[in-house]
């Protein structure tokens, strides 16, 4: 429990960084008129590879199989891109809501995705030992 905590915190903190890549390339891209369909995008991207070397160095103190860990992420963050881009279209142009608060809502939304996905799916160790297999079991993933 304290790990997930100490996890929780520190992806929390690696994400105030994403979130001011993010926030400051769809600035800069909206501003140089770009729409804020490809700006988001370009700008969530931005924020997913910043995102993954921190979280894999400090969050998650992930070693080994970066190829697998960045594709899984890569996957995660394609599908949360789906999910806010979703969720910013419908409260920007549907219920016109103004487009800075459609995108703080999607990313409130992205981030507890985010965190759900890289705790449990791309950032998850994996058992080394039988013992640790089986403790993992009895301990519904925890050790």
């Amino acid at each position: 429990m304290r790990d997930s905590l100490r996890s929780f915190i520190i992806f929390g903190l690696v994400g105030i960084v994403n979130t001011g890549v993010d926030i400051g390339v769809f600035a800069l891209l909206t501003w140089w008129q770009l729409p804020w369909l490809a700006a988001q995008v370009i700008a969530y991207g931005c924020g997913v590879m910043n995102s993954f070397l921190m979280n894999r160095k400090w969050t998650f103190r992930q070693q080994g199989a970066f190829t697998k860990g960045l594709l899984r992420f890569i996957l995660l963050n394609l599908l949360t891109l789906g999910v806010t881009s979703a969720c910013m279209m419908f409260l920007h142009e549907q219920l016109g809501v103004l487009l800075w608060v459609s995108k703080g809502a999607a990313t409130v939304l992205g981030v507890v995705l985010n965190f759900i996905g890289s705790r449990w799916w791309v950032f998850r160790a994996e058992p080394r030992s039988l013992e640790e297999v089986m403790v993992r079991e009895q301990t519904g993933g925890e050790i």
